[in-house]
């Protein structure tokens, strides 16, 4: 199983939540009652939205922030 990297943005809401979101993966964002729980949720949503874009044959993107 390939592994892959991307950079992930977690910020607190005003209600007191926090969302994360994967810049590299539009659209791609999840959220948490704690910071920890976001980290966890956004993972999940990466790991699915990998799945769907394998199984879709779409070319998987490459984390800008990095390049190296």
């Amino acid at each position: 199983m390939k592994t892959y990297t991307y950079t992930v943005l977690v910020s607190s809401e005003e209600d007191g939540r926090y969302q994360a979101y994967c810049p590299s993966l539009p659209g791609c964002r999840a959220y948490g009652e704690t910071r920890r729980e976001a980290v966890r949720n956004i993972r999940n949503t990466i790991g699915h939205r990998l799945d769907a874009m394998i199984c879709m044959g779409k070319r998987i993107p490459k984390d800008p922030c990095l390049a190296g």
